[in-house]
This record gives structure tokens, sequence and C-alpha cells, in this order.
């Protein structure tokens, strides 16, 4: 396996995460070397739109972002995916290719575990599809939610709720809580200018729900979060 991080930190790192943590640390051991670590210096294509779903990628560090392309070739981030989240286990099960893209971000270590390797794991392993099964539809219904977060008026309430499901689909509660996009990717998301997404954030700050930064929102607190996105106040939760 080429990599550049110790083999045992990630054989330990799979046995923090769902479905691979119901392996041995011996069985871990043999998937890791039918896998690739990849060391990204910069932002770079791992699926490509068009191809074959050829892997499972594990977010090791950094990122991965999901990215669709409209006909004029705008790019719409759709999710990004953080540490200890993977990509898609269901598209393993895809004769169709890829639609959209997945893009590691920049100095993102992902590992990639071959889509016949990750079928074989499951083969063998049959008491791990419940835990795959609840993954996937997690993510369902963050994207079902999406669709529901866009029908909100209000803008504030809708950007929360666009950011909990950002949230949703980056990876466990116990991982980051920040979520990176520009304002420009956020907006498009949100369905509303930059200087309304601005003004969105401001009063999600004001009540102490995230923090913003340069091409990056911080989730301070999840639960004041899903209650201004229900429309109460944060300062009465």
């Amino acid at each position: 396996m080429a990599q550049d991080l110790p083999t045992r930190e990630l054989v330990q790192f799979l046995g923090k995460l769902p479905v691979f943590e119901r392996l041995n640390p011996d069985e871990r051991d043999t998937l890791l070397r039918q896998c690739r670590l990849h060391a990204l210096e910069q932002r770079e294509v791992l699926q490509a739109a068009g191809d074959p779903h050829h892997h499972l990628w594990v977010i090791v560090t950094g990122e991965i972002a999901m990215v669709a392309s409209s006909e004029d070739g705008e790019e719409l981030t759709l999710a990004i995916f953080g540490p200890g989240s993977t990509s898609s286990w269901i598209a393993l099960f895809h004769d169709t290719p890829a639609e959209r893209h997945l893009i590691g971000g920049a100095e993102s270590h992902i590992l990639g575990i071959p889509r016949k390797v990750a079928l074989k794991l499951l083969e063998d392993f049959p008491l791990l599809y419940p835990i795959v099964l609840k993954i996937e539809a997690n993510r369902f219904r963050a994207a079902l939610n999406l669709q529901q977060h866009n029908l909100v008026r209000e803008r504030p309430r809708r950007v929360a709720g666009l950011l909990l499901m950002l949230m949703e689909m980056a990876g466990e509660a116990n991982q980051s809580r920040v979520i990176r996009l520009t304002s420009q990717q956020l907006a498009k998301m949100a369905h509303c200018s930059r200087q309304s997404l601005y003004g969105a954030i401001k009063t999600l700050s004001h009540q102490g729900a995230v923090r913003q930064r340069y091409g990056e929102i911080e989730i301070v607190d999840v639960e004041a979060l899903r209650v201004l996105y229900r429309g109460g106040s944060a300062q009465n939760a």
C-alpha cells in the first residue's frame, strides 16, 4: 500500500469507524494491504462523472467534495465528506457510470478501497450489511431534507437546515463540525445571493450557533442550530 502514514495508525483509525470497527486488527491489516492511501498535495478528481464506480473512498484527513456540473460547465457542490466518512457503498453496486465527480481536497489523505475488495468484504462479513444500510439511509434522509430546506421561506432557517444537512453527510458526530465551502458555493446550495447568505449567517452567528471564517463555517452549537431551523430562538433553548 503506497502511503506516508504508518499501517498501524491506519489499522487503529479504521477500528474507530462504522463497518470497519467490526473487523479485528488482523482483518483490517489484510484489508489495508489491498488498498492505496492517496496523499493529495492539491485538489484532485478521484471519481470522474461518466466513469464506472471503481473505489470506496475513506477520508482519513481532509475532505472529499461531491460535485455536479451544469450543461454550461458550472460546478455545484452537493456535499462535503470529512474525516471518518466514506463515499457511497451503494454506488459500488451500480452498473451505470457515476453521475457526479468526487474531488479530494488539497492536503488530504484518502484511502482508496477497490470496488472488488469492498464488495468481497461485505460478502465475507454479511453482518456488516445492516451497518452499511444505516449509513446510506441517513444520507438518503439528509438528501430529502435538503429538498425540504429549499422550501423554507425564512432564509436563516433555510441556511440552518442546509448546514445541518451538510454536517450529517460529512461524517460522524464526533468528527469536525466545520463546513468548508466558499460563500459562492454555499449561496448556490441555499438558492440565494451571497449578500443574502451573509445576512443569514450573521443572524445564526448572533444566536451562538455558528462561527464564520474565511472559506469555512464552524457549527459551534448543533442543538442551537436545530432550534433555529425549527423556528425558535437559540437563546431560549
